[in-house]
């Protein structure tokens, strides 16, 4: 029986680094006799540029038309010819698969795991699933998609996630658990104690059982400076064409805006107050799903004390009456110079042929 080793998130727990050392690594996986996928289910031919990140066939399913049967039916037919197509083609025996928004951490999710309970009946699936420490966790959400899209500030929207028990990555895990079997499902906890930076490239390549693999990759996701972030936030509505417009990150991060080290979005009276909101479940998922690390990871997972925070932390600095014209305005010169940028891009190959 083929071997499918299915890596499903969690979204902001290392995906993005996985995916670049899959790709990365395509040649030297594929002499070991594992085919790495891109995001639509191709295998990634060693030296070739391959599309990675979520898998969107999956979210048209998911969106469209059709009862939750169908829908299931539909999935598991797409996931069971795709690894078929791909094992037949590499000639390899083993197939290893990343997309993040498999892990669902919302109502779908019972689709999603319905459909891989039939490709476990086809193939010999294994799951791995990384969570992170939810402070960090609900940070990287808003700095990469919330503060596109939301009037509330990172305080206040991570102490109104943790208040609602999200992440709720315990939830997540039992429900894989429960669905295909715990023996198949291997849970990870990133955290800067544990498996941080290269560590989890390392820990993926043991579970893929492969040897001699390149883990020298660029820093993926660093955090631009916070100062940054709150100015791109104010100005959202100039600034972003929606949550997934990366041009004005890339842009700062061409121009090397990143944080210093240790600095960050949440102070650590609010990070103390997430974590004790969320203490009892980050128990239970340490203890039932990584009982190895969890001696390692419990004191900074789940503080004592159920600290308060003070109000200057919940408040968002805003720029006074005569300084927010200036900000408003210097917001409105970058959207353009963005637009500028953009229409310049699309037509520079028509000029260069």
């Amino acid at each position: 029986m083929q071997q499918v080793l299915l890596h499903i998130g969690a979204p902001k727990a290392a995906s993005t680094s996985i995916q670049s050392f899959l790709r990365q690594n395509a040649g030297r996986l594929r002499e070991q006799g594992l085919c790495p996928l891109d995001r639509v289910l191709a295998p990634i031919e060693p030296g070739g540029i391959a599309r990675m990140g979520p898998h969107m066939p999956s979210e048209e399913i998911l969106v469209g038309a059709g009862s939750a049967m169908e829908k299931t039916a539909s999935l598991a037919d797409l996931y069971c010819s795709g690894f078929d197509r791909a094992a037949r083609v590499s000639g390899c025996d083993r197939v290893v698969f990343s997309a993040e928004n498999l892990a669902r951490l919302n109502a779908e999710r019972d689709i999603v795991i319905a459909a891989f309970q039939e490709v476990a009946r086809r193939f010999d699936l294994r799951v791995v699933f990384y969570v992170r420490r939810p402070d960090l966790w609900l940070e990287s959400c808003w700095k990469q998609w919330v503060l596109k899209v939301s009037k509330a500030s990172p305080v206040q929207w991570a102490l109104e996630c943790a208040e609602q028990g999200v992440p709720d990555f315990l939830g997540e895990a039992r429900a894989w658990s429960a669905g295909l079997g715990q023996g198949r499902l291997f849970v990870r906890a990133l955290d800067p104690a544990a498996l941080w930076n290269g560590a989890v490239l390392e820990d993926f390549a043991e579970l893929l059982g492969a040897t001699g693999l390149d883990r020298n990759l660029a820093r993926e996701n660093r955090m631009l400076h916070p100062t940054l972030l709150r100015f791109f936030h104010r100005h959202a509505d100039l600034l972003f064409q929606g949550p997934h417009d990366a041009r004005l990150f890339n842009w700062a991060e061409g121009l090397g805006l990143y944080a210093k080290p240790g600095q960050r979005l949440l102070s650590a009276a609010v990070r103390h107050r997430i974590l004790a909101l969320l203490s009892e479940s980050s128990r239970a998922l340490l203890t039932e799903f990584c009982p190895r690390e969890a001696p390692a990871l419990l004191e900074s997972w789940c503080p004592s004390g159920n600290a308060a925070v003070p109000a200057s932390d919940r408040s968002a600095t805003e720029p006074g009456h005569a300084a927010a014209s200036v900000d408003r305005l210097a917001a409105w010169g970058l959207a353009q110079a963005l637009r500028f940028h953009g229409r310049w891009r699309k037509r520079r190959p028509i000029a260069d042929a």
